[in-house]
């Protein structure tokens, strides 16, 4: 698979489960939003890699702000992922939101805002509903996205490979990734808009992910319930027979 200029993009893949399978390559798709992509890449994600599906999580003025291209032959469908009842106008945009005045309070304020968002955003989530449904119909490749396809788009990664029997443990080294991804980026920015390195610190949660931050998601989850199958089952549906059906499709 070429390299496509898409932030944070990957295909999840590779990973093997507690049953002895690997999820199959180039079937499932993570990244960030679709609106500077090249006319090149979009025919390449479309042709090449198969892409029916377009998940966007962001909320309507986040996709207003960065509208995705139009992809022909692809269905894009916008839910937002975002649960939390008081949300900023940029969503869980934080690039955006550092390229505006910044103060410490601010920065504590969206740090919060964040880890309030990682305790919710697992359960009952209209968006990851649609993303599951998307993934038992099996018609085509998908591709799932939010800004920088790292947080909302991590977590719904996490439930995907916890979903197909994956370790606890490889799902967040998949969470993890997208700091490899996304490092070029956020360096950019930093030197774009003048970021002292002594300020960066304080930025770096906002612009990367954090295994805490996971971890809260992980914690919420077994404070209700006393297993991964039971939270699937009661929160998506997902019963036995339906993921074992999700392991046939994306597991070999």
């Amino acid at each position: 698979m070429r390299e496509l200029k898409i932030r944070n993009f990957r295909d999840v893949s590779g990973y093997k489960n507690k049953y002895g399978e690997t999820m199959k390559p180039n079937k499932i798709f993570r990244g960030a939003s679709l609106d500077a992509i090249s006319l090149d890449d979009a025919k390449y994600m479309e042709y090449q890699l198969g892409i029916r599906y377009i998940l966007d999580y962001r909320d309507e003025q986040e996709a207003m702000l960065a509208k995705d291209i139009d992809f022909p032959n692809a269905q894009y469908e916008r839910i937002s992922a975002l649960t939390i009842k008081e949300h900023t106008d940029n969503g869980f945009d934080f690039g955006k939101m550092l390229e505006g005045k910044m103060t410490p309070d601010k920065l504590k304020f969206l740090i919060q805002y964040i880890r309030e968002g990682y305790q919710t955003m697992a359960f009952d989530n209209p968006a990851y509903h649609r993303l599951f449904e998307l993934l038992l119909r099996d018609e085509g490749h998908i591709y799932f996205h939010c800004s920088a396809g790292k947080d909302r788009t991590g977590v719904s990664a996490f439930l995907i490979m916890i979903a197909l029997g994956m370790s606890e443990e490889d799902a967040i080294d998949e969470y993890m990734l997208s700091n490899e991804y996304l490092h070029d980026f956020v360096e950019d920015f930093y030197k774009q808009h003048h970021i002292p390195k002594i300020f960066r610190k304080y930025c770096d949660p906002l612009l990367l992910v954090e295994k805490e931050n996971i971890m809260l998601t992980i914690q919420s989850i077994k404070e209700r319930y006393t297993n991964y199958d039971e939270f699937l089952e009661k929160e998506y549906d997902l019963d036995e027979k339906k993921r074992e059906l999700l392991r046939r499709i994306y597991c070999e």
